[in-house]
């Protein structure tokens, strides 16, 4: 009942551009103050996205009073966006089609996929005290399909909302609620709410902190001067199963945490070096990652049991309006291995480099380029039954992958995958905004590289016990009850593996999206948006499942009172090793292999969409 009064009450309210910026992640208006520190026309900015109140009206101010005449008519158009009116309702409505084609060696289809989603809410910035501020945002987000449904490959949704629907009519309806309150000056200051974080300096694309994830509950702590700058953030997120959503209905829980620290080292005007730290854990606080204290140091107190992954960020900025920043995210690695110059070893890391370029007096206001690789088992991570044994199966609540409620918290890529990516943003006329963007994406799925005993061992397992499609729901550890750690799985935990599968997913993205607001009059403001993206994949379905298990049901086989096995209704014995190898177990491994590869299939879809939003 509850549920179903906020959903009236929203709906009439927004009835009635968007300025909650201090909570919205998503707003044009930090891609712009990216554009506008690279131009020296404002101070370096916080660490952490979003930024508090102060700090976006302390940006402001700096273009208003350094920039250019179209800068600081922008900046003013901004100010007055935001900080007009504490209270503003909106209202946003998309409608769009995917229409694809899918063709393989036996088969061909067509087939169109419309979509409807709307939003209505009421967001602000609110400035209570010189140093104190709130941001919020309130809606309600409608749809007709999911997401996945109508959505190119490795995006995420942009609304904050995915569980605990509300049938209204055709659509299913979310609640969609963000909101923070920001304690400080424009240096120093922390907050504490719920919405989305995001790090670095490739916007909506990093390794560590992705603005295109999922909100979390979270305090947040920057602190800003002109040689060095350290901001820390401690979220509350949602934990899945093993396998994630497909292994059960009641797929999510809480008591699953992330921490994460940097600091950056202003070295020169032209050269930044960032080193940071993020961990998972749970199910159990620790509040011991609030500290500023190194968290390498800092779990091997309670026994380095949580999951811990450390970066490198190099920043050089060799002329006015240029940024070439270099990631490492590394995860895991042999060092051991990799002093012996042996690099075909377990190295789990992600690796990013690129360049922003904000060109002044240009129609292109900003561009990226960057190349993105994810190393095979990055952002993945095995969760045992408890501590005493190395029992696990698809259904054990997994607290240690790189995930908050199922969506990934740094790149939207699987293991075992790279990307070129190419955005422009152009202004061709005052009030028109053009986007457009290129993508090239590689995957492949490292169960294709197992060995025939390794399959095996996948095959005879109980059916949901273990993901084989490469996400990072594919761990490098078979289940052990016998002992008090899983087993490692060799050409996982010894090989690199990356791209050596025969079968890889090429994925091509080329869109464009363009949104013209009208002027604003005392109505409130309107604005149309329209958006077109072509998407090309090669071997489509490499991220599904190749070894299912189930095998021991299938042949019906037994175990004998002195512990070997029998299949069916023969009479012979095997031990484990030998029972892999039998020819039966064999057979059923290379059928499973080749139905995996008869199933993929090339796809050529086009999505397009038109929308609308206003705001009063």
């Amino acid at each position: 009942m509850k549920k179903y009064l906020s959903l009236c009450v929203f709906f009439v309210f927004g009835t009635l551009a968007f300025s909650q910026v201090s909570v919205e992640i998503n707003d044009f208006f930090y891609k712009q103050a990216q554009i506008w520190e690279l131009r020296g026309l404002t101070t370096t900015l916080p660490q952490i996205r979003p930024y508090p109140v102060n700090v976006i009206k302390r940006i402001l101010d700096d273009v208003i009073e350094n920039g250019s005449e179209k800068d600081a008519e922008l900046a003013k158009g901004e100010y007055e966006r935001i900080f007009q009116k504490s209270f503003s309702p909106y209202f946003k409505a998309t409608g769009g089609a995917k229409i694809s084609h899918e063709e393989n060696d036996f088969d061909s289809d067509n087939s169109v996929n419309k979509d409807f989603h709307t939003e209505v809410g009421i967001g602000g910035d609110v400035i209570l005290h010189d140093l104190v501020s709130v941001g919020y945002k309130f809606g309600i987000y409608a749809q007709k399909n999911e997401f996945s449904a109508h959505s190119q490959l490795y995006t995420s949704m942009e609304e904050d909302s995915i569980f605990d629907p509300v049938d209204a009519g055709p659509l299913t309806a979310y609640l969609n609620w963000n909101m923070n309150v920001a304690v400080g000056n424009q240096s120093v200051y922390g907050t504490g709410g719920m919405n989305r974080l995001g790090f670095g300096p490739f916007i909506a694309d990093g390794l560590a902190l992705n603005d295109a994830g999922y909100h979390s509950a979270n305090l947040t702590f920057n602190a800003t001067t002109e040689k060095w700058s350290y901001a820390s953030a401690y979220e509350t997120i949602g934990a899945t199963r093993n396998m994630g959503a497909e292994i059960d209905s009641s797929w999510l829980d809480s008591g699953k945490y992330l921490a994460f620290h940097a600091i950056k080292w202003h070295a020169f005007e032209k050269f930044n070096l960032t080193y940071y730290e993020n961990i998972i854990f749970g199910p159990y606080n620790n509040l011991s990652y609030i500290t500023p204290a190194p968290y390498y140091a800092v779990q091997n107190i309670g026994g380095a049991n949580d999951n811990l992954q450390m970066g490198l960020l190099f920043e050089v900025k060799p002329v006015k309006g240029l940024d070439w920043a270099t990631d490492f995210f590394a995860d895991d690695i042999e060092l051991n291995e990799v002093l012996k110059f042996n690099f075909d070893t377990k190295l789990r890391f992600g690796f990013q480099t690129g360049i922003v370029y904000a060109p002044e007096e240009s129609l292109c206001e900003r561009l990226t380029f960057n190349y993105t690789a994810v190393m095979p088992y990055v952002y993945a991570h095995w969760q045992y039954d408890d501590s005493r044994t190395g029992a696990f199966d698809g259904k054990t609540w997994n607290r240690q992958n790189y995930t908050n409620s199922g969506v990934n918290i740094g790149s939207a890529l699987d293991p075992n995958s790279d990307k070129i990516s190419l955005t422009a943003q152009f202004a061709p006329a005052k009030n028109l905004k053009l986007n457009l963007f290129g993508n090239f994406i590689r995957h492949a799925n490292g169960a294709e590289d197992f060995s025939d005993d390794e399959a095996a061992e996948y095959m005879l397992a109980k059916k949901g016990t273990y993901a084989t499609n490469g996400t990072l729901y594919m761990t490098q550890m078979f289940a052990d009850a016998t002992s008090s750690h899983g087993k490692h799985v060799d050409s996982a935990w010894k090989k690199l593996g990356f791209m050596t599968s025969d079968h890889k997913m090429y994925v091509t993205q080329l869109g464009l999206n363009a949104e013209y607001s009208f002027a604003r009059t005392k109505y409130g403001k309107f604005s149309l948006c329209a958006g077109y993206t072509f998407e090309y994949v090669k071997n489509n379905g490499v991220n599904a499942h190749i070894y299912k298990g189930g095998l021991i049901d299938d042949l019906k086989i037994t175990t004998t009172e002195d512990g070997k096995y029998k299949i069916g209704g023969g009479s012979t014995e095997y031990t484990w090793d030998e029972l892999k190898q039998s020819k039966e177990v064999q057979t059923a491994v290379n059928a499973a292999r080749e139905n995996w590869v008869s199933q993929l299939y090339d796809s050529l879809n086009h999505y397009i969409s038109v929308s609308m939003k206003y705001s009063y």
